[in-house]
């Protein structure tokens, strides 16, 4: 078990860092589920939920099972006898049926959510009313009494550090979970703390972001509002971490 560190101020632990794709205007396709084709980055076995005829519940653990039932559903949302999709991590209408983009160059896709609204003005079906994940540094905080009981919710601000090139990135708390693990963070996390520019364009090229050993601090007591930019997040971060010890100390506790 990784070993968590924490006080009133701040929470630190290190673990591999898994990479979440949620609020990327690529996360979801509806002719990808698999995300294998070079449209998704993910699959829609980490968005939604499958429920047969039957009352059958498939979920991420029964993938290929759940995707065979989102293709019988998807050109027919809410036909009676056909599996009922439940959206988790994309956008719906009233009526169930799933938002898609419109228009520019991700028409066609889903339009993926995430805990945190960067524009909660803007409509749910809106893309800009999410955190994008491709360029917005954003962590997703474990629902653990560790980390609930210190006061740990979205918009808080962290400070994370790869010891292998010896990187500092800053972020803000964009969403709950993850699943499995302790540790995932956006892409655009991933992208700064191995120093790489290029999006991932499958699932499979997703895995290639996830971080070996990531430090993290959260700072329960520190956050920010909107606008969300990867600037305005790494200027306030540095204002938070410098109060709280700066990185010399951020080093120190997750290298324990």
């Amino acid at each position: 078990m990784t070993p968590v560190y924490g006080d009133q101020t701040a929470i630190a632990f290190k673990a591999p860092m898994a990479v979440n794709t949620d609020g990327a205007p690529t996360s979801y396709h509806p002719d990808d589920p698999a995300g294998g084709k070079g449209l998704a980055i993910n699959t829609i076995c980490n968005g939604a939920n499958a429920k047969l005829p039957d009352g059958t519940v498939l979920d991420w653990r029964k993938c290929s099972q759940l995707i065979a039932a989102f293709n019988q559903a998807k050109d027919h949302w809410t036909e009676p006898g056909k599996p009922k999709i439940e959206f988790y991590a994309v956008a719906t209408k009233a009526s169930g049926v799933p938002c898609t983009i419109s228009s520019g160059p991700h028409a066609g896709y889903f339009v993926s959510t995430t805990a945190l609204a960067a524009d909660p003005s803007k409509d749910r079906c809106d893309p800009a009313h999410w955190l994008d994940a491709l360029t917005v540094p954003f962590i997703i905080y474990p629902g653990a009494e560790n980390f609930t009981k210190r006061g740990v919710g979205v918009g808080d601000l962290a400070a994370l550090y790869n010891p292998t090139n010896d990187t500092v990135v800053y972020a803000i708390v964009g969403d709950r979970g993850p699943r499995l693990g302790l540790s995932e963070g956006s892409i655009a996390v991933a992208k700064a703390l191995l120093k790489r520019s290029d999006d991932p364009k499958s699932r499979r090229d997703t895995y290639g972001y996830a971080v070996r050993n990531a430090g993290v601090v959260i700072l329960p007591k520190a956050a920010m509002k909107p606008p969300y930019t990867a600037e305005r997040i790494r200027i306030a971060g540095e204002a938070a971490l410098a109060a709280w010890g700066g990185t010399e100390r951020l080093k120190a506790c997750t290298n324990r």
